[in-house]
């Protein structure tokens, strides 16, 4: 999480100690400590710490008020004296004052001794005299070089000085944001992509003669994914960020918002999945370092960062701030004061969204294995060390869900026909906040399954120690079953899952609504790149979408993305197929019916598609739809581009596919089967 105003406000307050407490261990911290007010008989006890590992500190820009030229802050649209982060140069090329921001900095060395040791500096904006309207609290950029001089400064001595472990440095926060207009609330700089470019290779050069060469530069703390991806394309022509020579920048930093919003894929599908694209082509790990967001009840938080997990698979994720002044924003409210005079105390009990993120930060630990799953509301990761294995299942509808949380290539390890596991539920609407809950363990066809009903719109978090893989792959594969009845509540007393045997019949594969989600997004990729070329973000949106599709369909064969199925399985002669179709109707609709392109592709898609046939052990009436139903989603979609969706091409090639998907029968009819397990 960033410390900044928590850290500020709380640093040096009598009970700071238990406010570490509860954000840097796994302890309960007694409410009789935090909330006195609310400690009894039928109150909580203790509230579970969250066990954060990743420490985010705010170098600060503020200067000494009657030293700063003009108006020092942002007049009475401040936020509060906890929004003054002290910066360490406060008068112009002057001498460091390290004896500033004293509460931020207790703050980080009692999450230092919890056991954080990935801190990031990251600032939001220079210092007053470094921007243009002499004030941290809004304007431009105006000293690049000296900006970076002390960032490189301050990463010294917080390394050296302070003995923290600086893994980062992190120069902007929402450069190309529109609103950071003096006076502004809070500190803010606009730093346009030059700029960003120079203080970069600026502040690598500080760094390294410093002796900091194992700190990485993390950039640039775009609002948005979108606004990211074009920043970074902007930092490359540059030569400082994924280049074919290197980088200046070495993890690619991105907040969760749409806005003020939380940024959701239903919103805009494609733009997460097109950065990590871009993380994975530049070789950086890719980092959610900001979210927040108003909705106390955690439900919108939860969505967030399964989505996250699914689509931008991050290397890390951190929330903005856990404690706030009078705010939903915060995890948990409190009042910081008026003035640094008063002593900040707890407004009210943890809202149920520091419920729903403990659900993550508790079960979810550093170090797991993420696994794949194919949808983006559970999310689940295996610890191969301590052969344990978590998993975070939600239930974001309006009814109660029966979920089945299908792992394949796990067993258990060793022998016993029962074993205990720790479950927890969340439930925000009736505030069951980490109640003890039943889920239950069974082994099916050499792999494991959890099940679990939730009540709507909750949460369960599984740990399940003593499993093991059965063989070198492994993934999850998510189901539910959604019923209308009403929320039936869990026994109080805690219960423990079973582990059972349990034979079923289901065989898992490739559907005929997996065949035609890649079929659509090749096609529009090819299209788009034909139509817009093969820079523009429209592309790389509908490329990283095809990506997904396959990574999906893989899934269901029991591979782990990006590796594939094995050759004999026919999966590489499906993706094959549905390409070459794609750039088939593609190329021939922009070059014309003789194109060589055109021709060479179609004779791909033929030959695989007999290939898959062979492999799969398709019936000859299988292969004909499937080769026909793939051909005309292909032209229905490049038609769609072309001509629109009135046109009589569109029309006829979408008339003739869905023909041939009835064919197939239908949406859920497996076209491509799994290898069972020997």
């Amino acid at each position: 999480c960033s410390l900044s105003w928590l850290g500020k406000a709380l640093g040096c307050c009598r009970e700071v100690e238990s406010w570490a407490d509860l954000l840097f261990s796994t302890r309960d911290v007694p409410v009789s400590q935090l909330w006195p007010n609310f400690a009894g008989p039928y109150m909580p006890a203790a509230v579970p710490g969250l066990g954060l590992s990743i420490a985010r500190y705010n170098v600060g820009g503020c200067g000494r008020p009657e030293e700063q030229t003009g108006h020092p802050y942002g007049g009475s649209k401040v936020r509060g004296w906890f929004a003054l982060i002290e910066g360490f140069q406060p008068v112009p090329n002057g001498e460091f004052d390290w004896t500033r921001d004293e509460g931020q900095r207790n703050f980080l060395h009692l999450a230092v001794e919890r056991g954080v040791d990935q801190v990031e500096l990251f600032a939001n904006a220079p210092m007053w005299w470094m921007s243009n309207s002499s004030s941290s609290f809004g304007g431009s950029l105006a000293q690049p070089d000296d900006f970076a001089s002390y960032l490189g400064e301050v990463a010294s001595q917080a390394r050296s000085g302070w003995g923290v472990p600086v893994r980062s440095v992190a120069p902007f926060n929402e450069p190309s944001a529109d609103w950071w207009m003096f006076p502004h609330d809070q500190e803010g700089c606009k730093v346009n992509s030059s700029q960003q470019a120079r203080v970069i290779a600026k502040l690598r050069d500080e760094l390294d003669q410093r002796g900091l060469s194992d700190v990485v530069i993390a950039a640039s703390d775009e609002n948005r994914p979108d606004q990211a991806i074009r920043t970074w394309q902007e930092l490359g022509k540059a030569d400082v960020a994924g280049g074919p020579s290197g980088s200046y920048v070495g993890c690619l930093n991105v907040h969760a918002y749409d806005g003020l919003e939380p940024w959701l894929e239903s919103r805009h599908r494609g733009f997460r999945s097109a950065l990590r694209r871009i993380a994975t082509v530049a070789g950086v790990p890719l980092c959610v370092s900001e979210h927040g967001n108003a909705d106390s009840s955690g439900v919108t938080l939860a969505q967030v960062i399964l989505e996250d997990f699914h689509y931008l698979q991050p290397a890390s994720w951190c929330y903005w701030q856990p404690v706030e002044h009078h705010s939903s924003w915060g995890l948990v409210e409190a009042d910081f004061g008026d003035a640094p005079s008063q002593e900040p105390k707890a407004a009210d009990l943890p809202h149920p969204k520091y419920y729903i993120f403990a659900h993550f930060t508790r079960f979810i630990r550093r170090g797991m294995v993420m696994l794949h799953c194919s949808e983006p509301w559970a999310a689940a990761s295996f610890a191969p060390e301590e052969n344990s294995l978590a998993a975070v299942i939600t239930n974001p509808t309006l009814g109660t869900s029966k979920q089945r949380l299908r792992l394949s290539a796990f067993v258990p390890k060793g022998r016993g026909s029962e074993r205990r596991i720790q479950a927890v539920l969340t439930e925000p609407n009736r505030r069951r906040l980490f109640v003890p809950c039943e889920v239950e363990v069974q082994e099916a066809a050499g792999c494991l399954e959890l099940l679990v009903e939730l009540p709507a719109r909750s949460i369960c978090s599984v740990l399940l120690p003593n499993v093991c893989l059965s063989g070198t792959e492994s993934k999850s594969l998510v189901e539910s079953t959604s019923t209308n009845m009403d929320g039936v509540d869990s026994p109080g007393a805690a219960q423990a899952g079973k582990l059972r045997k349990h034979s079923h019949d289901d065989q898992l594969g490739v559907t005929v609504q997996m065949v035609s989600s890649m079929a659509r997004a090749a096609a529009e990729g090819a299209a788009l790149e034909r139509w817009l070329g093969q820079a523009d973000l429209q592309t790389v949106r509908c490329w990283s979408r095809w990506e997904h599709e396959c990574g999906c369909a893989a899934t269901a064969m029991d591979a782990i993305p990006p590796a594939l199925p094995s050759a004999d399985s026919g999966f590489s002669d499906l993706l094959e197929a549905v390409c070459a179709a794609a750039w088939g109707a593609a190329n021939e609709r922009k070059y014309g019916a003789g194109n060589p392109d055109a021709q060479q592709a179609w004779d791909r898609f033929a030959r695989h598609i007999q290939q898959l046939a062979h492999r799969a052990g398709l019936s000859p009436e299988t292969t004909n739809d499937l080769k026909w139903y793939v051909f005309n989603v292909s032209w229905m979609m490049v038609n769609l581009r072309w001509y629109g969706q009135s046109s009589t091409d569109h029309t006829e090639a979408s008339d003739r596919a869905a023909h041939h998907f009835r064919q197939l029968g239908g949406s859920d009819n497996v076209i491509l089967r799994r290898c069972q397990k020997k």
